[in-house]
């Protein structure tokens, strides 16, 4: 059964329509899907839709694919067993209430993209500082081993469904010095495994000292789905 959300998906597939300016017959055919079958979804008539399909429908609405994982799946952290933490946009430092980021855009490789076997590519993300501490000595570091995209049983139990990363060519880069206001350009080589598949990575910002700056909704992600072209 898709989880608890604050808006139901078939509200969210009618705001989606609404704002692009398309129907959902229109939707349905860029994501792949026949009409009847994304109703099913909407009226949640369909369970555990495949995570290909929900990258796919995800493109189509442009949105993230997390935000449809989370009608369907439990991103378990660390810090909160079986909670979803969405990823939100901005967040504050709990240590610290002047240090603010804001995630900008992703600036290549957008999460529902295509790639082809074991194709490499660079993912940049744009992060600004929105508050009045500089930012030096920064990283991004990977924190795949902390999450998992796993679906929810009907003993309550959770059974993992994507458990596949990207490999990365290092597991943390630095983050430029970056002052506040300004916006800072941060990226990533990854290698696409051989085989069709769907895969993801998941970062997180730490201080100079290791420690992670924001709290567990607030990561950088990349999901992109391997197929051969």
């Amino acid at each position: 059964m898709p989880s608890k959300t604050t808006e139901p998906l078939r509200a969210l597939l009618a705001r989606r329509s609404r704002e692009l300016g398309r129907s959902l017959t229109a939707i349905a055919a860029e994501a792949g899907l026949a009409r009847t079958y994304l109703y099913e979804l909407a009226n949640g008539n369909k369970r555990d839709p495949s995570v290909r399909t929900l990258i796919k429908l995800a493109g189509a609405l442009q949105v993230s694919p997390l935000l449809l994982f989370r009608y369907y799946a439990a991103l378990e952290g660390s810090t909160a067993f079986g909670a979803f933490p969405l990823p939100t946009n901005r967040s504050h430092n709990p240590r610290d209430p002047n240090d603010i980021a804001a995630f900008n855009a992703d600036v290549t490789t957008p999460d529902h993209a295509v790639v082809s076997p074991g194709e490499t590519f660079r993912k940049i993300w744009e992060i600004q500082n929105l508050g009045t501490r500089p930012w030096r000595g920064r990283r991004l570091v990977r924190v795949d081993g902390e999450y998992a995209i796993a679906r929810r049983l009907a003993d309550g139990s959770l059974e993992a469904v994507q458990e596949a990363y990207l490999a990365s060519l290092y597991r943390e880069v630095e983050v430029p010095d970056t002052l506040p206001g300004q916006p800072v350009h941060v990226g990533v080589d990854f290698a696409a495994p051989k085989d069709t598949c769907t895969v993801a990575s998941i970062w997180r910002m730490t201080n100079a000292e290791g420690v992670p700056c924001f709290g567990p909704k607030f990561f950088f992600h990349v999901v992109v789905t391997v197929m051969a072209q």
